[in-house]
């Protein structure tokens, strides 16, 4: 009887209970010798004529019938055939074949056709291309522990909207050797611009979103967006009068270019998390990270190309993420968590944009700069701020862009959130702009405080009633009368006399400051083209806020000011996000519906010596609807030691706003520490203050007291006893000055 393990502890009696049906032959049985399945007697058992029983190791392979059940080892042990040979019950026979598809004489020509369809020699690997910004995401891992470490219940996704070029033209024949041929990639000059023959088929773009994982080093996110045929593709080549815009109406339609930078949020406050991005294709899509697929309801079709981030935040009330979308053309549209139209308006009015009219000029718009959002007025409610081009042009070029048959101007709309209306005061026209500044050199604008008093923005934090907003546009109506120095000796107040926000502008080489509840304008000059968006913080550490700028031939430039002073709310000190890991919280950071920061007593710059350091922040929620949804009220509150989720040394989560006060201990030794607060909404948003310490630096400093203190102390009783002389219990007493000898001394 042969006792080979069959893999699972046990010997080769498969009769003891063991559910564990492998193959004998792979434990260094006899060759031939095959175990059949669970319920099989032991190895070498024979019936009383001597034949091998069912399921007895000695019947050789190819005498087993392995679709009868419950002869000779049949592999149907489970309801479903098992291959004998490989261990841990795979699923396959060892005879078995699948029938032929239909059309087909056998499945192993239909495997083989299969096969050659999907060879790679049939393919072409694309590079992708990144033409937008990438954007960083921490997703929650699946199935991760409550008990993880902060690392593990994370992944951290680099996510990057890709394009991809394809010319059939230039990459056909690749084995041929005539001149040109098999060239990849590159762009001639190809005027018939069509698909006339089948020799000129011309190009084809599409697009897609690329998630790396950037801890285990894999792509985990590849998902495909976008087609355009050769036809609905722009000519994209050096053609009469200049290259055809990606984001043009030229040639028929648009391109699948992916310029837009993602955007990771919880739009419904559930457990998915939504990568918001949108194409030139006009689409706004709303991809589920973990799942891969789209979200009921999206995308969004727009009219024209998508080649901004799109904006997301809670206005109407519902606690539901609204997400704000602007396209090439001007068009500006809200949209609830479920792909709903709330609002969509064009940023020119119905007689600008009449096709009727007698009138042969007509405006439209060529392009606009990102979106920011922010409490322009100072009542509590959001406004879209945005700058786009307006170009006044014949009819007869609409559709194709002519930049010397075009008169441009540029124009600052505030949008109102809720209703998509105009601000007062708004759009306004700026001039220092050319016709040569395009759509993707047009800054973001910049909204920033920058009035003197900014007392009154904690106030409205806790919420503004209806009298206290009326008051607030009073005020703003009386700012926005003209002064007259002649009627008052006191000078106007630094920012103006309004609330609200300030929009910094740059265009050109000048830098247009607006008060939004007034639209006073202040223009400053720097020399040079202002190409990137306008940064704010206390750079010089003076406790006053500094605005940054920089110029095409790579200057920086400082503007500061001694009386706006500095709050961790009033910056903007990450490119195009307020702060560095906060990407998708787009709102400025007194106006955003929820936030935190750090109080000024915790994030003072000095040197704490001791185990803990105390840290005081305060939570705030003024989300309009917030009270009727008490579950929502989560706040998820983390402190770093720098950027990386590896660095979190503090978390826990609050269910009401408020101030709190933590006494946080470091694990990392002595040093100076970049300190991180981050908050995480229910929908994914996340709110991030950053502040710098010293941890025992200089506890060598402290370490002489350690050591003498003790001394000191056990010396201080010691220097202050002193003895009181007794002469009568003094020897030497009544000696007659004999001394210690008995004997007078010598002479």
């Amino acid at each position: 009887e042969h006792t080979a393990d069959d893999g699972a502890g046990v010997d080769a009696d498969e009769g003891e209970g063991t559910a564990y049906f492998q193959d004998d032959y792979l434990f260094d049985e006899e060759p031939g010798l095959y175990d059949d399945g669970f319920g099989a007697p032991p190895d070498g058992t024979e019936d009383a004529d001597g034949t091998p029983n069912w399921g007895d190791d000695a019947i050789p392979l190819e005498e087993r019938d392995e679709t009868t059940e419950g002869d000779f080892g049949d592999d149907a042990y489970g309801g479903g055939m098992h291959d004998d040979y490989y261990p841990g019950g795979y699923h396959g026979d060892d005879y078995y074949r699948p029938e032929a598809p239909e059309g087909w004489d056998s499945h192993e020509e239909y495997q083989e056709a299969q096969d050659r369809y999907f060879h790679d020699s049939n393919y072409l690997r694309l590079p992708p291309h990144l033409l937008s910004t990438c954007s960083l995401a921490e997703l929650p891992r699946q199935y991760a522990g409550p008990n993880a470490k902060a690392e593990d219940r994370v992944d951290e996704l680099l996510l990057c909207a890709v394009s991809y070029y394809f010319d059939e033209d230039e990459c056909r024949n690749p084995d041929s050797r005539r001149a040109g041929a098999g060239k990849s990639f590159g762009k001639h000059a190809n005027a018939d611009g069509g698909d006339e023959t089948e020799v000129q088929r011309g190009r084809y773009v599409a697009n897609a979103v690329m998630g790396y994982n950037l801890r285990w080093k894999y792509w985990s996110v590849q998902e495909v967006l976008d087609l355009s045929t050769d036809w609905s593709a722009p000519l994209g080549d050096l053609v009469e009068g200049g290259t055809a815009s990606v984001h043009s109406d030229a040639f028929s339609g648009m391109g699948a270019w992916a310029l837009a930078t993602p955007v990771v949020v919880k739009l419904d406050g559930g457990e998915r998390n939504h990568i918001i991005v949108g194409t030139s294709m006009g689409l706004v899509y709303a991809i589920e990270a973990q799942w891969h697929s789209s979200k009921t309801g999206w995308p969004v079709q727009m009219r024209h190309p998508v080649e901004q981030k799109a904006l997301v935040e809670d206005v109407v009330g519902n606690t539901n993420l609204e997400v704000f979308a602007v396209d090439a053309g001007g068009d500006v549209v809200s949209l609830d968590a479920d792909g709903g139209v709330l609002w969509a308006r064009n940023l020119l009015r119905n007689e600008e944009t009449m096709m009727e009219s007698k009138s042969r000029d007509i405006q439209v718009v060529r392009g606009t700069s990102p979106m920011s959002m922010g409490d322009v007025e100072g009542t509590g409610r959001l406004a879209i701020v945005l700058l786009a081009r307006i170009a006044t042009t014949d009819k007869q070029h609409i559709g194709l862009p002519d930049k010397y048959r075009e008169v441009s101007e540029y124009r600052l709309y505030a949008i109102d959130a809720v209703t998509g209306d105009d601000l007062p005061h708004f759009p306004i026209g700026l001039e220092g702009g050319s016709n040569g500044v395009s759509a993707s050199t047009m800054p973001q604008p910049l909204l920033i405080d920058l009035h003197e008093d900014q007392h009154h923005w904690l106030d409205q934090m806790h919420g503004l009633s209806e009298e206290k907003i009326e008051a607030i546009r009073a005020i703003n109506t009386e700012a926005s009368r003209q002064y007259d120095v002649s009627e008052s000796s006191k000078p106007r107040p630094h920012g103006g006399s309004g609330r609200g926000l300030h929009v910094v502008q740059p265009l050109g080489s000048t830098l247009h400051i607006i008060e939004g509840s007034t639209s006073c304008e202040q223009t400053v000059d720097v020399g040079d083209t202002i190409p990137s968006m306008v940064q704010a913080d206390d750079v010089h550490g003076t406790g006053g806020l500094d605005l940054v700028v920089t110029t095409s031939r790579g200057e920086i430039l400082t503007l500061e000011s001694d009386v706006v002073p500095y709050h961790p709310l009033n910056v903007w000190s990450a490119g195009v996000s307020r702060a560095p890991g906060s990407g998708n919280a787009q709102a400025h950071g007194f106006s955003s519906s929820q936030g935190i920061f750090v109080h000024p007593i915790s994030r003072q710059f000095r040197d704490v010596l001791g185990i803990y350091i105390p840290i005081t922040f305060e939570i705030f929620d003024r989300r309009p609807g917030i009270e009727n949804e008490p579950n929502r009220k989560a706040y998820e509150v983390e402190v770093r030691a720098g950027m990386s989720v590896k660095r979190v040394f503090f978390s826990h989560k609050y269910d009401a706003p408020g101030v709190y006060t933590e006494r946080i201990q470091i694990p990392y030794g002595p040093g100076y520490y970049a300190f991180s607060v981050r908050l995480m909404t229910t929908h994914g948003i996340v709110y991030e203050d950053t502040f710098h310490l010293g941890w025992n630096v200089n506890y060598m400093g402290g370490l002489w007291l350690i050591v003498c203190l003790p001394l000191i102390l056990a010396a201080i009783p010691i220097l202050m006893f002193k003895r009181k002389p007794n002469w009568e219990e003094d020897e030497d007493y009544g000696s007659r000055g004999a001394g210690i000898l008995g004997r007078e001394p010598p002479p």
